[in-house]
């Protein structure tokens, strides 16, 4: 099992109850029961519980997932997917560890420390607004 940084701490919260949709970005860590769909751009350490569903492109300090993401994720540090997480999509990391029980589907890329730097994600274009009066 990879080791985080003990310096990473959880400062929001999405529940089981909750539903999002779109770019979610935080600096601090986040632990995700939910479901979100979009992007989520995470300068820390993003933590997906068993209950957490993501279909999104990922980018993160660092990722710990007993859920089910499908999407890409790149990794500046770490990714650890624990039983019964399952991802499908390609994963750019340094660190990467896969537990006994885990479903992988995609590619995995493990890049030198110096080399892997988080890539800014498009936040998704917003539908323009109607013109009530217009000819």
């Amino acid at each position: 099992m990879v080791k985080l940084e003990k310096e990473h701490k959880t400062t929001s919260f999405l529940s089981e109850s909750c539903e999002l949709k779109g770019h979610l970005h935080t600096k601090g860590g986040i632990r995700i029961d939910g479901k979100i769909s979009g992007t989520v751009n995470c300068e820390s350490v993003l933590y997906v519980g068993e209950t957490g569903k993501i279909e999104a492109e990922i980018a993160t300090k660092s990722l710990v997932s007993g859920g089910s993401i499908v999407g890409n994720v790149t990794a500046e540090d770490t990714v650890q997917i624990n039983a019964p997480g399952s991802v499908e999509g390609d994963i750019r990391t340094c660190h990467l560890g896969i537990e006994k029980n885990v479903f992988f589907n995609g590619r995995c890329q493990l890049l030198k420390p110096k080399d892997n730097k988080k890539p800014e994600l498009k936040k998704p274009k917003v539908p323009r607004k109607a013109i009530p009066h217009r000819d």
